[in-house]
């Protein structure tokens, strides 16, 4: 059987229909590729844009101060306000806050979600964009994840707080399905079209062949009509003659069907022009919010236009070829502001775009441009054209590269910052204007209990007295000490709400610290009729270092209200245990129950809250202000400890404190040497990390350290200690410092404190030439760097030597001539009565410009020191003080002049130094610290 075969035309017809359809299948392929990849990169950064926005809005600072007890607070209602506002705004899916706790742990912290939301601490699904963002650069999931509340797509964004620390992550979550489906949109517009243009190619190949086949049909019908006619001619000259023709196509037909190829190729080329501009069309609508679009080859320094920027006339056109960065120098030239223009040009570098895309997807840079008289904000995006891990070299070749008008959203953050700032201001300004509240309502409670005390003690001292008015007046003396200590607790409350209050690491013994409470305790209970019963697990006998002051402070102040709070015949349990040790640190834990009143379950979570009180009864029956347990919780929670509490009304209380304290090599202090935990060092030196080292040196061995970065700095320190009257027992200064050196800086120092202070320098050079220089400086000794444990503990020796040694060069009071000046009668007669009581004369001054008449009205001498109230009519303290210092007398200068202020604050004390003042005693005075005062200051 004869096998039939298609015609030259057909089989030219299938081969261009296979060729139409793979190209069309090969671009089909490609674009849903590339559109895929397009879609994504837009819709991450679009997830990126909403997630950075929200972490601007955020405060970091206090987000990172939140803990869990803080729900009801109004830095964390702030921040979850702020947050669900935004979710209102955006559509997405879930908003929320995320704490990391390191080793690759993540929490919530912040849910504004009503239904549901994630309680705080509990634990969030770790992905590799969460981990980039808890190293400080926002990130999207590069694949869904599932957790309890769905399966998504998330956002992640960093919030820094004033120090430049990442204080938490805010994460916008994505529906996966939603974003899944976005993706699969766009894939199906992409294969629809190139269905479309297969079918419509068929039907160019299809009417374009059809038409060719009906033409070489007629043509190869005229060929072979001639053939037949030339056949029959030759047969009939010769009839033996062979077939000139076999059939075979003519040149003239093949001539014919190159024709018509070509003219099948134009049509093919047309198609092909017409798809490519398809693609641009496909390629522009994806990048609608961009000005332009260009597509960058970094190797080649090529670049093609394939979105002209919409507000440039004469730029590049689509379609245009340019090179890269050439065109992108003479844009920035052209546009960007100066302050931004070097790091336009270092974004635009091809290696640092390989380097910011060799781990990250997206790059942006966000600058100002100046364009048609006005400036606005622009950002550039860049992607790479593929991934760095989808290549052999994993080196970025090319990117899409996208310009964007950022300029309302910018300033709607910058708004929102400045929003925030004038917030910050004026909430600085509300706690200088509490401070100076503050600070008055001190002086004006502290002036009227100075006479009160103080006449107090003075009638106390009478022999002459009868026993019932010696009762009154302890009666008197205890109110009076009660209501000091009120306004103790104001002032604490204040300064840790300012984070002014500040923990000592010294080495104490927490077992003569526990004898202590114990005794104190006890002997309440025993004057109330109280059942006292304390008890000591585990070791306890060491040193430990820490801030005793506190950790007492915090013991009494629970124990004195389970004391006060029990009624008679009741009982109160004080327990102590240690209850971890490792690496050098103890874990004590401290229980302290009562049999008392107990507290109200509805109460127990505003019990630390300050000024709360459950009732009026309790205030009126037992005087409590409500500070107390406010005060206990914020000193606890210094120490980095816990506190909780269990009750319930009528059946008594039971408190638990959990601290854990360094453990301290020192055992006892029974030779007479001074003790490591009894002294207060300073250490100068400019170097952060030699000054953190002796800092960890001094305190692992006791010590409290204080530090200070320059000279300057540490002779303002050194001035506020002497003029609080707690001077430094040892001075560690470094020789090598910029500006002030450290035999400058000990000369400086040695004019404040006298022979009060060893002084060392601490050198890593030979000292011998600057020993004699040193010495007149009032340098004691030296040590090398770095310092070293037991060098640390000689010296410490040596302090005690030299302390010894000068402690009876203290100058004699009797006979002394003070001039005291003090407006307020009952405090002035009080002062002359405690001066008279050691031998010395007084004359007083009721206001400063009487005082300062009387000092100049007197000859060079005649007064051996100034007492000097702050606060007086006419003329205050500090204009009287910088008047005697002005005038054109020896005496003048040197006289000593005492602040005597119910002014508490360290600001208080920095304006009494700068006005000429050599001391600031706080009223009520006690007269020991007054005589030893003037004992230091008056020369021997």
């Amino acid at each position: 059987m004869k096998k039939i075969r298609p015609g030259f035309s057909a089989r030219l017809a299938i081969v261009i229909s296979v060729l139409l359809v793979s190209v069309n299948l090969l671009l089909g392929v490609v674009l849903v590729r590339a559109s895929k990849s397009a879609m994504k990169t837009l819709i991450d950064s679009r997830m990126l844009d909403i997630a950075n926005s929200a972490a601007d809005l955020l405060d970091g600072d206090d987000l990172a101060a939140l803990r869990k007890e803080d729900a009801d607070t109004e830095a964390y209602r702030q921040i979850n306000d702020t947050l669900a506002v935004f979710q209102e705004n955006i559509d997405l899916k879930y908003i929320y806050c995320i704490r990391d706790l390191g080793d690759g742990r993540f929490v919530f912290s912040v849910d504004p979600t009503v239904e549901d939301p994630g309680e705080f601490g509990t634990p969030v699904v770790a992905t590799e964009a969460l981990i980039s963002a808890s190293r400080g650069t926002p990130a999207v999931d590069e694949i869904p994840y599932t957790d309890d509340w769905g399966r998504f797509y998330s956002a992640y964004s960093p919030v820094w707080d004033s120090q430049g620390n990442i204080a938490g992550i805010v994460a916008v979550d994505f529906s996966a399905e939603w974003y899944e489906a976005q993706i699969a949109k766009q894939t199906r517009a992409i294969l629809l079209n190139s269905v479309v243009a297969v079918a419509l190619g068929l039907a160019l190949v299809l009417t374009a062949t059809g038409r060719l086949r009906r033409q070489l049909r007629a043509v190869m019908e005229d060929v072979g009509e001639v053939v037949r006619e030339v056949d029959d001619l030759t047969r009939e000259i010769n009839p033996d003659a062979p077939k000139k023709y076999s059939g075979d196509t003519p040149a003239d037909d093949v001539r014919e069907l190159g024709r018509r190829i070509g003219r099948i190729r134009d049509d093919l080329r047309e198609y092909t022009t017409d798809l490519h501009s398809q693609a641009n069309s496909m390629i522009t609508a994806l990048s609608s919010e961009y000005r332009s679009v260009y597509y960058v080859d970094l190797d080649k320094n090529e670049g093609i236009c394939y979105q002209a920027h919409s507000q440039i006339d004469n730029g590049l056109k689509q379609g245009q070829h340019f090179a890269y960065l050439d065109t992108m120098e003479a844009y920035g030239e052209q546009y960007v502001t100066e302050p931004y223009r070097e790091a336009f040009r270092s974004f635009l570098n091809p290696e640092t775009v390989r380097r910011n895309l060799q781990n990250e997807r997206i790059a942006t840079l966000r600058y100002v441009i100046f364009r048609d008289g006005k400036e606005s904000y622009e950002m550039i995006r860049m992607a790479g054209v593929r991934h760095p891990e989808d290549r052999d070299d994993h080196v970025v070749h090319a990117v899409g590269m996208g310009f964007t008008d950022v300029d309302a959203e910018t300033r709607r953050t910058l708004s929102q910052s400045q929003v925030l700032k004038d917030a910050l201001q004026a909430a600085e300004g509300a706690n200088r204007a509490k401070t100076a509240f503050l600070s008055n309502m001190s002086h004006e409670i502290r002036t009227p209990m100075n006479a009160i005390i103080g006449l107090d003690r003075i009638a106390l001292g009478d022999p002459g007295i009868s026993q019932s008015t010696r009762e009154h007046l302890e009666k008197i003396g205890t109110s009076a000490e009660h209501l000091l200590g009120i306004i103790n607790d104001i002032l604490d409350m204040s300064r840790i709400e300012a984070g002014r209050m500040i923990l000592r690491s010294e080495a104490f013994s927490l077992r003569a610290l526990l004898e202590q409470v114990g005794v104190m305790i006890g002997g309440q209970c025993r004057e109330k009729g109280l059942i006292w019963s304390q008890e000591l697990i585990g070791t306890s006998g060491e040193f430990y270092v820490g801030d005793d002051m506190k950790l007492k402070q915090v013991l009494l102040n629970i124990l004195g209200n389970a004391v006060k709070f029990t009624p008679e015949g009741g009982s109160v349990r004080f327990t102590s245990e240690r209850v971890a040790q490792y690496d050098g640190k103890s874990t004590f834990r401290f229980v302290m129950a009562d049999t008392g009143i107990g507290i109200s379950e509805e109460f127990l979570p505003r019990l630390f809250e300050p000024f709360s009180q459950e009732d009026l009864t309790t205030k009126t029956r037992y005087g409590s202000t409500g500070l107390g347990m406010s005060i206990t919780k914020s000193i606890v929670e210094m120490m980095n400890g816990d506190i909780q509490v269990e009750s319930r009304r009528g059946e008594g209380t039971t408190f638990t404190v959990t601290v854990t304290l360094t453990d301290s090599q020192e055992t006892t202090g029974g030779d007479g040497t001074v003790l490591p935990r009894e002294m207060h060092i300073l250490v100068v030196d400019d170097d952060p990390v030699a000054c953190q080292y002796a800092k960890l040196e001094l305190e692992k061995a006791g010590a409290a350290v204080d530090t200070a970065a320059s000279g300057a700095e540490a002779v303002e320190l050194v001035r506020l200690k002497n003029a609080r009257r707690m001077s430094y027992h040892l001075i560690l200064v470094d020789w090598k410092m910029p500006e002030m050196d450290g035999l400058e800086t000990a000369r400086q120092i040695r004019g404040i404190i006298g022979i009060d202070s060893a002084i060392v320098i601490l050198t890593a050079y030979h000292w011998d030439d600057i020993l004699e220089d040193a010495q007149a400086a009032g340098v004691d000794s030296f040590l090398s760097k770095p310092l070293q444990a037991d060098e640390v503990l000689e010296q410490f020796r040596q302090t005690f030597v030299l302390r010894a040694k000068h402690a009876g060069e203290k100058a004699e009071l009797e006979g002394r001539r003070i001039l005291v000046a003090e407006d307020v009668d009952v405090n002035a007669e009080i002062l002359l009565m405690i001066l008279q009581m050691r031998g010395m004369e007084a004359d007083r001054a009721e206001n400063g410009r009487a005082a300062v008449e009387r000092f100049a009205s007197q000859p060079e001498g005649w007064y051996d020191a100034v007492l000097m109230d702050m606060r007086m009519p006419e003329m205050d303290g500090l204009e009287a003080t910088r008047a005697i210092r002005a005038m054109d007398r020896a005496d003048a200068r040197t006289v000593p002049i005492i602040a005597l202020t119910a002014n508490a604050f360290d600001e208080d004390v920095q304006r009494s130094l700068q006005a000429g003042l050599n001391a600031h005693l706080s009223k009520p005075v006690e007269p020991h610290d007054l005589y030893e005062t003037l004992e230091g200051l008056i020369r021997p």
